[in-house]
């Protein structure tokens, strides 16, 4: 299974969209995907019209398995089209970076997700891990269990001047776990007739020579649209634009196969400091958190769409 996590600790750059959409294709052209939210405010249910009320069980409740026999994906992999399942996430998922959440403790807290994925690894071509926008154990568990990264990156002033600190961490980060992942870097939310957007592009091209990829996505409303009617782009407006640059995606992937190699411990010993006070803060077990605190509740209306007071 090619399993490829989606992810930028900066939000808003279009992760969420890009599995989303990326999955849907992927499925309409035969490949089985499974997507997998490993982000607490549970967009993916939202962006493909799974109700967050009737979602009984999510990720959380197998990073946490502990039973001798697999879990069943029926019991927890939705069936949001052919071809394409979803394991959801919930608010709680925010919680299992705590002390007591679940995993934090344990000696393999940041292979859980991994464990997961070899079950059902038989099941599917593809896998897509949509991530949440911090460095953390849950961004762990994705890089850990992926044969490579995909970095939305909007093509704005500020993004631009993170983008650099971005891909450095994530790269100090996987070479850490002792092997390479390639790193796709995607321009996303691309305004083409700006100047600004233009020459953002052409500056990420020579930042990242190796890792730019010759696809983008462009600014669309019509994505905007579909996700507010829980469809991905496929369904909604099949002759977009935007379905247009999801399929050069789709395509881009599809011919060109990951390529790693194994990094040997010794070679980390020149590792970035920063690189590796965040691996350490990141693996470190959280404050435990309260599901019923302030934090909990502002992100469960961030999730529903509503107004804290």
């Amino acid at each position: 299974m090619r399993t490829i996590a989606i992810v930028n600790q900066k939000g808003g750059c279009g992760k969420t969209t890009c599995a989303i959409n990326l999955g849907a294709i992927l499925a309409s052209r035969g490949h089985s995907t499974l997507l997998v939210d490993m982000d607490p405010q549970s967009h993916c249910a939202a962006g493909l019209g799974v109700p967050e009320d009737r979602i009984e069980r999510s990720i959380v409740d197998l990073l946490r398995w502990d039973r001798d026999v697999p879990p069943s994906m029926d019991d927890f992999a939705w069936e949001v089209g052919r071809n394409l399942r979803l394991v959801p996430s919930t608010v709680s998922l925010a919680g299992i970076e705590a002390a007591a959440g679940g995993i934090a403790t344990r000696s393999d807290r940041d292979l859980r997700l991994k464990r997961v994925l070899d079950w059902f690894s038989g099941s599917f071509e593809f896998c897509l891990v949509d991530c949440p926008p911090t460095i953390g154990l849950l961004t762990f568990n994705a890089l850990r269990a992926s044969n490579e990264a995909l970095v939305p990156v909007e093509t704005g002033y500020f993004a631009l001047k993170g983008a650099q600190k971005q891909y450095t961490t994530i790269q100090g980060i996987i070479r850490r776990f002792g092997h390479d992942l390639p790193i796709h870097v995607l321009p996303t939310l691309m305004d083409t007739k700006s100047q600004l957007a233009s020459d953002i592009h052409e500056a990420l091209g020579k930042r990242f020579p190796d890792s730019l990829l010759p696809v983008a996505i462009r600014e669309h409303e019509v994505i905007r649209e579909a996700t507010s009617y829980g469809q991905p782009v496929l369904e909604y407006a099949p002759e977009s634009g935007a379905m247009s640059d999801f399929n050069g995606l789709a395509d881009w992937l599809l011919s060109n196969e990951p390529v790693a190699r194994r990094i040997e411990p010794d070679e980390l010993d020149g590792a970035d400091e920063h690189v590796r006070v965040v691996s350490e803060v990141a693996l470190e077990p959280l404050v435990e958190v309260d599901e019923n605190s302030r934090a909990a509740e502002l992100a469960r209306r961030i999730t529903t769409g509503g107004n804290a007071p």
